[in-house]
């Protein structure tokens, strides 16, 4: 079982890595998903834990569902 830390660890370089593939910037990432670019960085360094309601708002983003996200996280 992982820890908390490896857990936000893990979510935040899954972002990161769809972040990238979609060609967009942090900034980028939070005027799409109306969040800020100082949250999305502390979640991609795994320094900030994200509410499913961010999780839904960055998904978006993305264009993934949650589903998607969690199905990439191979828990």
């Amino acid at each position: 079982m992982q820890t908390e830390e490896q857990l936000l660890v893990k979510i935040g370089s899954t972002i990161k890595s769809e972040r990238m593939k979609n060609g967009l910037s942090q900034a980028d990432l939070a005027e799409q998903s109306n969040l800020h670019k100082n949250f999305i960085g502390m979640v991609e360094r795994g320094q900030r834990g994200a509410t499913i309601a961010s999780l839904q708002k960055i998904c978006l983003a993305l264009g993934i569902s949650l589903g998607e996200f969690f199905q990439s996280l191979n828990l």
